[in-house]
């Protein structure tokens, strides 16, 4: 097999457009994070070749974790000591289950460095959209006024999904790159008064991803996140998607269920671990 690494996003280009662009919807994570990669020169760009012609790709930007969708069980070693190469560590991987296994067994066999699975997450994709019946509201885009209520409501997911600490400096990031990079935020208001969210990435290859989808505890249970997915599926067809997907956490039952109502059809199943140093062993009682 044969490994290349390219300096930046824009040499990657041409592969990234023959393995992603083939399918969209698994590559979602690749495509939008594509978008914002332009100038980045110290990400990891990875192509590899096998003797047959298949190409496989992978892809980090600097403190996430490597993308391994496009990236065969097979050609895992190979892309390991290949990004070994430039990279001492890695955060983790991220990719659909059997990719994401294949390249953390290369990584901890190539490196030293332990796994831990901490994410595991369904990739859903959009069939016939069923909105929700008798949900009280209504939804707006999302304007310049609405910025404090969103950086408040997108701290709190990252608070809620991950178990992180506020941290509304990096959130405030993560809101700008929304706008900078043609995104929505979709509210779902009553009496003008908003109490749901989700956020519409900007098509790519014809595919628009949604999340994160936020409703503060206050006003769960009424079918506001539903309604808000929903609006939020219109959006991103309104803005040309044929394609409409979100990710949910398997151990969510709840939103697992509320996304299938919906229309929303299992596509493939995702998972991200993260990468440690490997512990000394305690040496043996004498």
């Amino acid at each position: 097999m044969d490994a290349q690494l390219y300096r930046t996003a824009t040499d990657f280009g041409s592969v990234a457009h023959w393995v992603y662009r083939r399918d969209p919807v698994l590559f979602t994570s690749e495509l939008t994070t594509l978008r914002t990669t332009r100038g980045v020169t110290d990400g990891v760009f990875l192509s590899v070749t096998d003797c047959d012609g298949e190409v496989g790709a992978a892809m980090q930007t600097p403190g996430d974790a490597l993308l391994v969708s496009g990236l065969p069980p097979a050609m895992a070693k190979t892309a390991a000591l290949e990004v070994a190469t430039v990279r001492a560590t890695l955060p983790g991987v991220r990719g659909t289950r059997p990719n994401a296994t294949a390249f953390a067994d290369a990584w901890c066999s190539v490196t030293g460095a332990q796994a831990i699975e901490s994410i595991g997450r369904t990739l859903y994709r959009l069939g016939d959209l069923v909105a929700p019946n008798g949900v009280k509201g209504e939804s707006r885009i999302a304007g310049p006024a609405d910025a404090d209520l969103l950086l408040d409501w997108i701290d709190g997911f990252f608070v809620d999904a991950f178990g992180v600490v506020s941290d509304k400096g990096a959130r405030r990031g993560f809101l700008g790159d929304i706008r900078a990079y043609g995104g929505d935020v979709v509210l779902w208001s009553v009496d003008g008064v908003p109490v749901s969210m989700a956020r519409v990435h900007a098509p790519a290859a014809g595919m628009s991803r949604i999340g994160p989808i936020y409703t503060p505890a206050a006003c769960r249970g009424n079918g506001f996140g539903a309604a808000v997915t929903a609006a939020a599926a219109r959006q991103a067809n309104r803005r040309g998607a044929r394609y409409v997907v979100l990710f949910a956490d398997v151990a969510n039952v709840v939103a697992n269920g509320i996304y299938k109502r919906l229309g929303f059809v299992p596509v493939a199943d995702s998972l991200e671990c993260a990468f440690v140093a490997q512990l000394p062993k305690e040496p043996a009682a004498v």
